[in-house]
């Protein structure tokens, strides 16, 4: 069990920094001059490779693992959904976490049901992007930066320390998932007690038809994108014909409260039953039931989010739900990735893939452009925060971020990433003249930071924060000089 003592307690108590019990890196960029921040990052930074056609040094290796220590999680972030060099630096990553280090469970921002399918798809030897785009996001599983991940995953199923692949959102992320839960739900039902069954059968039938109708709306809208893509239809002429389907068609499928409502009612009452029958199980059979009753009530939180951002809510409460539902996700998704810690895979060295938003211990400002190192009353507070106050040192959490360059989500025109300001941790890191840096920003878990405060950062996106303390957002920077955006998979 992780050590329950809260981060930001151990960041108060302070301690030795990192540059005491690591070598510094030596032989990049101009020296400090004095400058005792510069002189810092000398010391911490550990310049990695680029490419996959280059390994980890034993050395590089060995600084990784001293600086994530005991933690059993490791987070890593994303600036944008569109950081394609970010993903190919994660996949390297996550191949040496692998192969080096021990965790061998990749969980990924995308559907808690969905990533069912690509973990059965890859065991069973299907096309690793098909078997992918079967549960992840395709701002991932369209990506040629994330394809070698899916390649090595699926192949690690050969060996007997498998890469296995799970999700911890509450959306529902691919194509096909409802009808999929459909039927292993119906299955699970179908193995209680009989004197249970009816009502059950009864209440898993109104779930399954009221989270399909809040969900026919996104369904239909993505069907429709893809006929568009199909057609080579592109730019003014797609905006003109999307416009004309959400004025028809699509309006009469938007999302309604009264269906959210019957959901609510139908998963709080199907919860219940389900948890009253896994209480006389154990194993594997019990872990199921679990695993149900997450996903019940992750559609009905889901069911609230849809009608609230594609329900035509008033003008005036536009800002309200979009902080309502980016806490609602938050909160989910963190006793998602509680459940899979803690439950699902107890014992195992667990890896997330996320955006920084939801890595950081940190609070996003109510408006989404600023944060905040101490709980806002008007503000999200992320899943990182949330696992901060579970686990403490037991979660690391990398962050990841860039000098400059360009990003653009796959498919989509890039957009140019601003050069970072003079004298920013970026425009510093990007003294050293190497491509890809990992920055460790404390030694000790129960140390304060190694950085002189204030420091200037990009935090969780393109926009610099300057912060008092910038160990506490993040226990390390990944840092990439030159941004790439994601780029569509090419055809094989």
């Amino acid at each position: 069990m992780m050590n329950s003592f809260s981060r930001r307690a151990a960041l108060r108590i302070g301690g030795a920094c990192l540059g005491a019990t690591l070598a510094p890196a030596g032989g990049f960029g101009r020296r400090s001059s004095g400058d005792p921040l510069q002189r810092r990052i000398e010391q911490n930074a550990i310049p990695v490779p680029t490419s996959d056609d280059q390994q980890w040094t034993a050395r590089e290796v060995d600084r990784l693992t001293a600086a994530i220590g005991n933690a059993r999680v490791v987070m890593l972030g994303e600036p944008s959904h569109g950081a394609g060099a970010a993903f190919a630096a994660k996949a390297r990553l996550i191949k040496v976490l692998h192969e080096r280090c021990g965790f061998d469970a990749v969980v990924w921002e995308s559907g808690f049901i969905d990533l069912e399918r690509t973990e059965a798809a890859f065991r069973d030897g299907v096309d690793p992007v098909e078997g992918a785009q079967r549960g992840i996001f395709k701002i991932w599983s369209a990506s040629e930066e994330c394809r070698p991940l899916f390649v090595y995953a699926q192949a690690s199923h050969k060996t007997k320390r498998p890469l296995i692949m799970a999700g911890f959102d509450m959306q529902l992320t691919a194509p096909g998932t409802l009808d999929y839960f459909a039927g292993e739900l119906n299955t699970f039902v179908g193995t209680l007690d009989g004197k249970a069954q009816p009502r059950v059968q009864e209440l898993a039938g109104k779930v399954l038809r009221h989270a399909g109708r809040l969900w026919q709306y996104s369904d239909a809208l993505a069907r429709k994108n893809d006929e568009l893509g199909r057609s080579g239809v592109t730019d003014a002429a797609r905006g003109a014909a999307m416009q004309v389907w959400e004025q028809t068609a699509g309006e009469a499928l938007r999302p309604l409260a009264e269906d959210r409502d019957q959901l609510d009612e139908a998963a709080g009452e199907l919860a219940d039953l389900l948890s009253q029958a896994a209480t006389r199980g154990t194993g594997s059979g019990a872990r199921r039931r679990e695993f149900m009753i997450r996903a019940v009530m992750g559609l009905a939180g889901f069911g609230s989010n849809l009608v609230e951002e594609q329900g035509r809510p008033y003008a005036d409460q536009e800002a309200r739900y979009a902080l309502s539902r980016e806490n609602r996700r938050d909160r989910i998704n963190a006793d998602n990735l509680k459940w899979l810690i803690d439950t699902a895979y107890v014992g195992r060295k667990i890896i997330v893939w996320a955006h920084n938003v939801h890595v950081m211990d940190a609070w996003y400002g109510k408006d989404f452009d600023s944060i905040s190192l101490k709980p806002l009353a008007e503000g999200m507070k992320t899943t990182g925060v949330w696992l901060a106050d579970w686990y403490g040192p037991g979660v690391y959490r990398i962050g990841f971020t860039a000098w400059q360059g360009s990003d653009g989500l796959v498919g989509a025109p890039p957009t140019p990433v601003p050069t970072a300001p003079p004298d920013s941790v970026e425009e510093r890191l990007h003294r050293f003249g190497a491509g890809e840096v990992l920055l460790p920003l404390h030694c000790k878990r129960s140390s304060g930071s190694t950085l002189p405060g204030p420091v200037s950062m990009r935090i969780p996106k393109w926009k610099v924060e300057t912060l008092e303390n910038a160990a506490q957002p993040f226990d390390a920077l990944y840092f990439i000089d030159t941004m790439r955006p994601a780029t569509l998979i090419r055809s094989a």
